[in-house]
């Protein structure tokens, strides 16, 4: 009886071949597969019987639900195909994965095909499965996961990935693809990768794409989540585009990069304009956090990037946070606007570290737009730059921060309660493009290692006070001054960037504030003078501590009372998560949650109340990313993200 459902057994009508299977899979019960070197090839439904060729396998229409299992510890040759008749329902998902000992290889020897390929369908977990390509050095024209749709609309809901290797392949590691057409508006909605590894591939690690132009208005994918996740050694080629990223999407609304690491990328790309490290463009309500990324290559010949973390073209009301940069090419921190791109604005940086980026192009924090885009709308607070020479950077304003005069206007710059260190290089550069827009730098703490500071703006000032004069918000507010030049004091100021992963990126002790660090208790309140919310600094410390904010990411503690362990979140969970609007969730283990604080991605406080036991909450604003501070009866305070979808 399961026989006969051979994808080979009818072929003659599309669309009713569709709906037969709908029919026929609603009706069935899930069943377990099996796939292994010692099975007999009949018909799969035991670990005796099961299957031995790849082949057998993508002969075969998987109903919803269905689970493959490859016996663990061996490798199979060959690549899996699924299409529009295998699971295709969101909500009961076809399982693949590994049985017995260890994980299981598929082993992909051809160019031209994926390690795994999945066409117009949905509803697939993937766990605890190896896909190996040919190698680099093949350049094969393949990725190692793709799911690829081409219909004219509508989302492809509910993949997940889950302890994932790729390596080998010549095109993407894991790529989510709709294809390149102005026809085809659908794409994939609530992915989730989490602890996988890509590494040794072409083109780029982890990719989304789709249609895309100046003008588009629409996102063709939703809701992703990437945590836990390793890129590194994406080598990119020679082309006429950039090649080499690590984790780059794009043509997409609501999307979380959390606690990953990407690393040695791009070093044979040639082209400018990339590749980097953790990026998006054409992107709304992103969230990126507590990732390290370093060591990132522009490449050879015209690599004009090599960037750690980037808020590229069209990417809107997006936030970067308590991230380490560190050791790359080029920017650590990159926001900027390509030809063709949709207007860029209302993005926040805050709390994040770039130590040693700049190496070959750029300056550790570069803004950029081109001629014929808008771009409006960044708040920048809180982040510590530690920019040092280079005999490899060449460029004219390589420093702390600057602003690239590319032929447009970058307008709604506010800076405050940053620290830019430097060991002589230039502070601060904006090009008199700009001065019209007067972006703001108010409260930051400036340092060139005790040489004679350096700002550009429009024009060169040697002092702080020469600074003030330069603009209507160049370190003044209200007729008042404010900035400081001071050494912050921070540990291992000058020491080599170390590299964190596999611990996580708050475990770092380098540049950590001493006690008579200038930068102590000098920091503005940014939401009662500029209406700026924040409520975790880069190593989860609750804001503010003393009796005022800090300048930079820290916020100073001397002792560990209260502290949050990122060990320990787990004992938390917001359910449902993502939740729709205007339903109900609640957080798990409420015995221990004095209080609940919800924010948006703008750090605006959206719900705070003292939690009874087993109270829901009701999810009433808005949809997209937002975060959930719990504070418990110990005194330690947690921030878990949750996705409202529509």
């Amino acid at each position: 009886m399961e026989n006969n459902r051979r994808k080979n057994y009818f072929r003659f009508d599309k669309i009713w071949l569709m709906m037969f299977c709908f029919v026929a899979s609603f009706e069935a019960h899930s069943t377990t597969y099996y796939v292994s070197p010692n099975g007999n090839n009949t018909n799969g439904l035991s670990p005796n019987s099961a299957w031995n060729l790849i082949s057998s396998v993508n002969n075969f229409v998987f109903s919803p639900g269905d689970s493959l299992l490859f016996e663990g510890n061996f490798s199979y040759t060959g690549n899996l195909e699924f299409d529009a008749l295998d699971a295709n329902n969101p909500n009961n998902p076809l399982f693949i994965g590994s049985y017995g000992n260890g994980i299981a290889t598929i082993q992909t020897l051809t160019t031209a095909k994926c390690g795994f390929k999945a066409t117009n369908t949905q509803g697939f977990i993937l766990k605890n499965l190896i896909f190996q390509g040919p190698g680099v050095a093949m350049a094969s024209n393949s990725d190692g996961v793709l799911f690829y749709t081409d219909l004219p609309t509508g989302y492809l809901r509910n993949i997940q990935l889950n302890n994932i290797e790729v390596s080998g392949f010549g095109y993407c590691g894991i790529r989510f693809y709709s294809n390149w057409s102005a026809s085809v508006n659908s794409g994939f909605r609530n992915v989730k990768i989490d602890s996988c590894t890509v590494h040794d591939c072409r083109e780029n690690g982890i990719v989304s794409i789709a249609y895309d132009t100046q003008n588009s208005t629409n996102y063709q994918h939703y809701g992703f989540q990437i945590k836990h996740t390793k890129v590194h050694d994406i080598t990119g080629y020679s082309a006429n585009s950039h090649k080499g990223s690590g984790i780059v999407l794009s043509q997409i609304d609501s999307a979380l990069i959390e606690r990953c690491v990407v690393y040695n990328t791009g070093s044979l790309n040639t082209a400018c304009g990339g590749p980097g490290g953790i990026w998006v463009y054409a992107a709304n309500n992103v969230t990126i956090q507590f990732n390290e990324s370093h060591h990132n290559k522009s490449g050879s010949g015209n690599g004009c990037d090599g960037l750690g973390f980037d808020l590229d073209g069209g990417t809107t009301n997006s936030v970067l946070q308590y991230n380490y940069s560190h050791d790359n090419d080029g920017a650590g921190i990159l926001l900027g606007n390509f030809p063709g791109a949709r207007p860029w604005g209302n993005n926040t940086v805050r709390y994040n570290f770039s130590v040693n980026d700049a190496r070959t192009n750029n300056s550790s924090v570069t803004l950029f737009t081109a001629p014929g885009t808008e771009w409006w709308g960044l708040t920048f607070h809180n982040n510590t730059v530690i920019t040092s020479s280079s005999n490899t950077n060449n460029y004219p304003t390589f420093g702390a921060f600057q602003m690239t005069d590319y032929g447009s206007t970058m307008a709604g710059i506010q800076c405050y309660n940053n620290q830019f260190i430097t060991d002589g290089l230039p502070l601060i550069h904006v090009p008199s493009t700009f001065l019209g827009d007067e972006p703001r730098f108010i409260n930051n703490l400036y340092w060139s290692n005790g040489q004679t500071p350096e700002f550009f703006y429009g024009g060169s000032y040697n002092s702080l006070a020469s600074f003030r004069t330069a603009g209507n918000y160049c370190e003044k507010w209200l007729n008042n001054d404010y900035g400081i030049v001071s050494n912050p004091q921070l540990t291992n100021l000058w020491n080599p960037a170390p590299i964190l992963y596999p611990n996580p990126t708050e475990s770092l002790m380098s540049y950590r504030l001493t006690s008579n660090s200038p930068a102590i208790n000098q920091g503005l309140d940014l939401l009662t003078t500029f209406g700026i919310g924040s409520f975790m600094d880069y190593f989860w410390h609750s804001l503010p501590l003393g009796p005022a904010y800090e300048m930079g990411a820290e916020e100073v503690v001397f002792s560990q009372v209260g502290l949050a362990q990122n060990g320990d979140l787990n004992q938390f969970n917001v359910l449902p998560n993502p939740v729709r609007s205007n339903a109900v969730f609640q957080v798990s283990n409420p015995e221990n949650i004095e209080k609940i604080s919800i924010y948006d991605m703008q750090g605006r406080v959206q719900y705070m109340n003292v939690v009874a036991l087993d109270v829901p909450v009701k999810a009433d604003f808005g949809k997209g990313y937002f975060f959930v501070k719990i504070s418990t009866t110990s005194g330690q305070e947690f921030i878990l993200p949750m996705l409202v979808m529509d």
